[in-house]
């Protein structure tokens, strides 16, 4: 299992599959649009042909077009987002999420709104133009992403046998990545004591539950190896004395 993964690399440029169903939604409605809009202008230039006064025909489309236009501004703006997000493909369907601070799996797009799963199992739906208007994190762009935390031990504990605990601990997980290296050094001398920074890439599925198991096999192997995890510790004086 680990040699699957042992020359992997980051791919920042990989192929992804198909988005959803909303690029085939954006032809539909462009190519309609479009139908419609070949149909009144051949009907217009079949009247003016016939000798028939379009002007007033001209002007009351126009009317009628600038009143739609107000009463669905808020549609059509979701609609042009939706257009929008078809053509730039900032995620697709089962990519996870955030806008807004919501965080979530894509369900459901159309052109008018995007359905999102949140962890806890709520249903977020979110107009399109809402969507534009904020910043969108892809959690699920690249096949390989980095967690990082920090690993406290006490002051009277080797650092250095610390971190090649924690070397041999990320060896040994096959979801680990060894392309780019793992980082693994001291970041900070805390109020109660040294902090080890841990930086490595792992597979996306793994980002959380890569994250639980790291450290669960990090405390058990300081157990083992008798690498103290400090706590706060308080004197109290006897001012009675």
């Amino acid at each position: 299992m680990r040699d699957a993964h042992a020359n992997r690399i980051p791919n920042f440029n990989t192929a992804r599959q198909p988005r959803s169903n909303r690029e085939g939604l954006a032809a539909t409605f462009i190519a309609h649009a479009a139908r419609i809009g070949i149909y009144v202008i051949a009907l217009v230039s079949a009247l003016g042909t016939l000798g028939v006064d379009t002007t007033s025909l001209i002007a009351a489309l126009g009317a009628a077009g600038l009143a739609i236009g107000i009463a669905l501004r808020d549609t059509l703006s979701n609609l042009a987002a939706g257009l929008i997000l078809a053509l730039n493909g900032a995620f697709r369907q089962g990519d996870t999420i955030e806008v807004n601070s919501v965080i979530g799996t894509v369900m459901e797009i159309d052109l008018l709104t995007t359905e999102l799963k949140t962890p806890d199992a709520k249903k977020v739906v979110i107009p399109n133009g809402s969507l534009m208007q904020s910043s969108v994190v892809n959690y699920s762009s690249y096949p390989s992403r980095r967690i990082e935390f920090l690993i406290g031990i006490s002051y009277d504990d080797d650092i250095e046998k610390a971190e090649t605990i924690i070397r041999e601990v990320i060896a040994q997980l096959s979801f680990c990545l060894t392309d780019p290296e793992a980082v693994v050094g001291a970041d900070n001398l805390g109020d109660f004591g040294q902090n080890i920074l841990v930086r490595v890439w792992v597979d996306s599925d793994f980002v959380i539950t890569g994250k639980m198991q790291l450290l669960r096999e990090i405390k058990r192997a300081f157990d083992r190896e008798k690498i103290t995890i400090p706590f706060p510790r308080y004197e109290v004086a006897n001012l009675s004395s």
